[in-house]
């Protein structure tokens, strides 16, 4: 459920708290355009709720082409909202951690929807976790060596005689 159907202020502010930290972040610190265009469409939806925005508003908007700007011959809008949405997966996946609110374009336009989610750690790779958690290795391999240790010792000197 998109939580903008009802753009109370306090919702707006949270929206507007996790653009910020979604242009800061990692996935799309590099890519200004990028930037511009998500801060473009947020604005967009939280000031006409309920309207689409048209590839032609975007690319006067965003890219300042304005004379017989069309969509089908320039690509420009489709392919770096493309760029987009793979960008904010690849933030929510791997880079947010407290963000109550989801920003994600869905395919086939361009209005983003705000979706509350759950704050969760961001993904580890298994090599991290392992770095973590080392000691919790070594513990078990002393175990181990300590119970053929043991085994050994109570089959006593006899069993290692031919």
């Amino acid at each position: 459920m998109n939580i903008m159907a009802k753009p109370e202020f306090a919702i707006r502010e949270r929206v507007l708290t996790t653009l910020d930290s979604v242009c800061a972040s990692e996935a799309l610190r590099k890519s200004k355009r990028m930037r511009e265009l998500l801060r473009y469409l947020v604005q967009e939806s939280i000031e006409r709720p309920g309207e689409p925005v048209t590839a032609e508003a975007i690319a006067a908007s965003v890219f300042n082409r304005t004379n017989g700007f069309d969509a089908i011959d320039d690509p420009i809008v489709r392919t770096t909202v493309s760029r987009l949405r793979a960008a904010l997966a690849t933030y929510y996946e791997q880079e947010a951690c407290e963000d109550e609110i989801e920003i994600r374009i869905p395919r086939g336009g361009y209005m983003p929807e705000f979706l509350p989610r759950m704050a969760k750690l961001p993904k580890r790779d298994r090599w991290e976790w392992l770095r973590a958690n080392l000691w919790i290795l070594n513990v078990a391999s002393a175990v181990v060596a300590l119970a053929a240790l043991a085994i050994a010792l109570s089959l006593g000197t006899d069993a290692c005689r031919p």
